[in-house]
């Protein structure tokens, strides 16, 4: 049941996916909780004691490419707010020159193709890990605890590394990747093998 639940919830993910959905919206909002993370994660304590701005940027890069204008020291003087604000506001440029590079249709393509593989990918290794998961949760009882309880609770821990792999990749992918146009090659005439070897054995016969 516990898997069940999931699947119905990636597949209803995937529906949307392939019914037309608001990917875009979809897609810079994980971009944005991804930089959130990562400026929180190198902004210090409150007094700005530990800020590591020039590992924010480095971080920062394996996302999207970051103009020279914010470099460490314009961004040493601001609030973290404000750095993932501007960070954004690059995230969004860039998102709206790459549309105009290869148009509407295809970044809409390049969306759907992007959030498909990696929902994909993640939800094979997700049944992997929730199928060792159960055998985890056999031993359950041994701990006075419900292996049925055991595995709902590994089962929420997985599903939200799930989703956390999912934003993570997706924000990691879009601003790497493109779509390459490829001329339609021409198609070759299959050979008469079936009729060379019949011939051959009505030979061979005779």
């Amino acid at each position: 049941d516990v898997v069940n639940q999931q699947r119905e919830l990636i597949y209803g993910e995937r529906r949307k996916i392939l019914g037309g959905a608001d990917l875009k919206t979809n897609i810079l909002s994980m971009v944005r909780e991804e930089l959130g993370r990562l400026v929180s994660s190198r902004s210090g304590d409150e007094y700005g004691e530990g800020r590591d701005t020039k590992g924010l940027l480095a971080d920062v890069t394996t996302i999207m490419p970051v103009p020279t204008q914010l470099n460490d020291g314009a961004l040493d003087s601001i609030k973290p707010t404000e750095i993932e604000e501007k960070l954004y506001e690059q995230a969004e440029t860039l998102y709206e020159q790459r549309e105009k590079e290869i148009g509407q249709d295809g970044m809409r393509l390049l969306e759907r193709l992007i959030m498909l593989r990696t929902i994909d990918t993640l939800w094979i290794n997700h049944l992997t890990e929730m199928d060792h998961q159960r055998l985890q949760a056999g031993w359950a009882g041994l701990q006075q605890q419900k292996s049925v309880d055991a595995y709902k609770n590994l089962g929420s821990q997985q599903w939200d590394m799930l989703t956390d792999n999912i934003r993570h990749n997706v924000a990691h992918t879009i601003f790497h990747v493109g779509i390459v146009k490829q001329e339609a090659r021409p198609a070759v005439p299959a050979t008469p093998m079936a009729q060379v070897t019949s011939a051959n054995n009505r030979g061979s016969l005779n």
